[in-house]
């Protein structure tokens, strides 16, 4: 009973803002680095996560040149991804990663980052709170932060690879479309025959598209999904997805065309013919495949039958 209640008032020491010089490994009550330690190993295998995090917090806190201190923030990141606090999790790896030279569980650390971020990615948020309770806000640009610390760290791994994908889509969801197609660009200069390169090529000309989907389209666009295409054409000759390559960038054509098209119908109807022709032509000339294209023909040739 009184090492019980010695326990949780030592735990309470860092909440209530006190300072605390570091402890021996025999403390002077009796209690030592390896008391504790047991009884986290303990907590640990009845999974009583709150327990974890009690033991582990007081022996990077008092022992920190103990040994069984070296793995505490490590340990604590993990019970609060058992409790379903991504958050906290995170913060935990981050200040395992960022407070040992070689960490012993670095490996497992980085998937623990990346396995957060893809559940930020796929739409868990981030508890808010304020005077009326918690809010609940998108956690994508955690996901990006995140990814972008297992980037820098493993600048050539497979979680790299998958990150700057990941990123990729998150920034291109978030408009954020000139930041996607860079990070788009290095997973294809730093991975050139990874599985997901042919994703990306696939990824950057969907950008593209859906750039042209705002109210002034950029000609450039087009151009540099055809050369995007002719890229991927060349380093995956035979890859499936080409074809839908080849699709969106009919419906990128589809869409300047319609454009002219619009265009060209305003002029006929202010009575201005022949800029109404022009246009008409330039749809046609231009996609000439394109729906819009077929509909200019029809108006030219009521034009020139009137």
């Amino acid at each position: 009973m009184r090492k019980t209640i010695f326990l949780f008032l030592i735990s309470m020491i860092p909440l209530m803002g006190l300072e605390v010089e570091e402890l021996t490994w025999e403390h002077q009550d009796g209690f030592t680095a390896q008391e504790y330690n047991s009884a986290l190993q303990k907590a640990i295998t009845d999974k009583n996560w709150w327990s974890v995090i009690d033991y582990a917090d007081i022996l990077s806190y008092h022992f920190p040149s103990s040994p069984f201190a070296q793995d505490a923030a490590f340990i604590i990141g993990e019970a609060y991804l058992s409790l379903n606090r991504p958050f906290q999790a995170n913060e935990y790896f981050s200040a395992y990663l960022n407070t040992q030279a070689s960490p012993r569980h670095f490996d497992e650390a980085i998937a623990h980052k990346f396995e957060i971020a893809e559940r930020f990615a796929n739409g868990e948020k981030k508890p808010l709170f304020d005077d009326h309770g918690p809010k609940w806000l998108s956690a994508k640009e955690d996901a990006i932060d995140i990814y972008e610390q297992v980037i820098a760290t493993l600048p050539h791994s497979e979680f790299a690879a998958k990150s700057l994908m990941s990123k990729a889509k998150i920034e291109a969801e978030l408009e954020d479309y000139k930041a996607s197609v860079e990070s788009l660009d290095l997973l294809i200069r730093r991975f050139p025959k990874h599985e997901f390169t042919a994703e990306a090529y696939l990824q950057k000309i969907h950008v593209y598209y859906l750039q042209c989907q705002g109210r002034s389209l950029d000609p450039d666009l087009l151009d540099l999904a055809q050369v995007c295409l002719k890229k991927f054409r060349l380093v995956f000759p035979r890859e499936s997805r080409l074809q839908e390559a080849e699709k969106t960038i009919h419906k990128m054509e589809e869409v300047f065309a319609q454009n002219l098209l619009t265009t060209g119908s305003f002029f006929q109807k202010t009575k201005k013919i022949p800029a109404a022709k022009i246009y008409y032509q330039k749809a046609i000339a231009k996609y000439p495949n394109t729906e819009a294209a077929i509909a200019a023909k029809e108006k030219l040739k009521t034009l020139d039958g009137s």
